[in-house]
């Protein structure tokens, strides 16, 4: 998405939102057998040194959250469409992170806290 949209993206690891136990699953060293390979795209965050030994960080290259998770929504639109996903049932529903102007630099997501 930020490529294809020539942006940057700043994404916020702790509000992710994450199915319980995942963490102590990823912890006890239980991964899907397609994450390994997953881990590759590691190289589209230009920060990964900073979070890789984050317990959230190996949740973000698991094939199993793969699918329609992930939406830009205009910045003045966050609200109203968060609560339309919650007034629907979609509690999890939450924003993790921005969209950036494009930078200088060639890896275009950072993680944030």
């Amino acid at each position: 998405m930020t490529r294809a949209s020539r942006v940057d993206a700043e994404l916020e690891l702790a509000a992710l939102p994450i199915l319980d136990g995942a963490v102590d699953t990823v912890a006890a060293g239980i991964f899907s057998s397609l994450q390994p390979a997953n881990l590759r795209l590691g190289r589209s965050v230009r920060n990964t040194e900073s979070f890789v030994g984050h317990p959230r960080y190996p949740l973000l290259f698991d094939p199993q959250t793969a699918g329609g998770l992930l939406a830009s929504v205009p910045a003045g639109s966050v609200d109203a469409c968060l609560a339309a996903l919650h007034a629907l049932g979609y509690a999890q529903a939450t924003r993790i992170g921005h969209i950036l102007p494009a930078s200088e630099v060639t890896v275009p997501i950072a993680l944030v806290g």
